[in-house]
């Protein structure tokens, strides 16, 4: 059987330094590949060990039934087509093919993470606030940004600087980088400059 590109092998810590390093001991039975393709380095995806939890599996199907009513889909076949597309677009899970009943907490976060992008992407309406349901705050806000999507409701979004543009100074002309904004629509927009950016963080996080 041929060899895929990337290949993926299961390994144990077996040991842990008083400086955080790593002793991983994995098993490799294909010495000629091994030889051929001169393994010398490898990625390591650290598995969280803790069993899903049942609010994470909730998360995970109430993502996936606004998706199936977008679509006109069943939830089960929406599930199966999102699983399949998530183990084949994000490279970073370097995961098997996985149920939501028992899968390692690690992956069903990514799993989220990427129902959540999938969904701020293709502009799919939501009866709830996306933010409700993330478990990574910064990645949602990088998704929204790039869709110029409200983080908090999903409509069309302004920059909302969280650090002040100053008095006197030409929005057209500020270079963003390496200043901080979060994507608001025009009524949270003047909620957030109404109440102060540390209430409005806090009621919204």
């Amino acid at each position: 059987m041929m060899k895929s590109a990337a290949e993926v092998i299961n390994g144990k810590i077996v040991d842990v330094s008083e400086n955080g390093v790593l002793t991983i001991q994995a098993r490799y039975d294909d010495m000629g590949t091994l030889i051929k393709r001169g393994y010398h380095d490898c990625y390591v995806q650290l598995i969280d060990a803790r069993p899903i939890s049942d609010k994470q599996r909730r998360s995970c199907y109430a993502l996936l039934r606004e998706i199936a009513e977008y679509t006109g889909n069943s939830v089960e076949m929406t599930k199966e087509h999102m699983k399949l597309k998530f183990l084949a677009e994000d490279l970073q899970s370097m995961a098997d093919y996985f149920s939501l009943s028992n899968a390692p907490m690690s992956v069903i976060c990514a799993f989220q993470r990427y129902l959540v992008r999938f969904m701020v992407e293709w502009d799919i309406p939501c009866a709830f606030s996306l933010l409700d349901y993330v478990d990574d705050v910064d990645d949602y806000i990088y998704a929204c940004l790039a869709a110029k999507k409200c983080c908090i409701c999903g409509r069309f979004a302004d920059l909302h600087h969280v650090d002040h543009v100053g008095m006197g100074r030409d929005r057209d002309d500020i270079i963003h980088e390496g200043m901080r904004v979060l994507p608001l629509c025009r009524m949270h927009h003047t909620e957030a400059h109404e109440i102060g950016k540390e209430v409005f963080r806090a009621n919204t996080t």
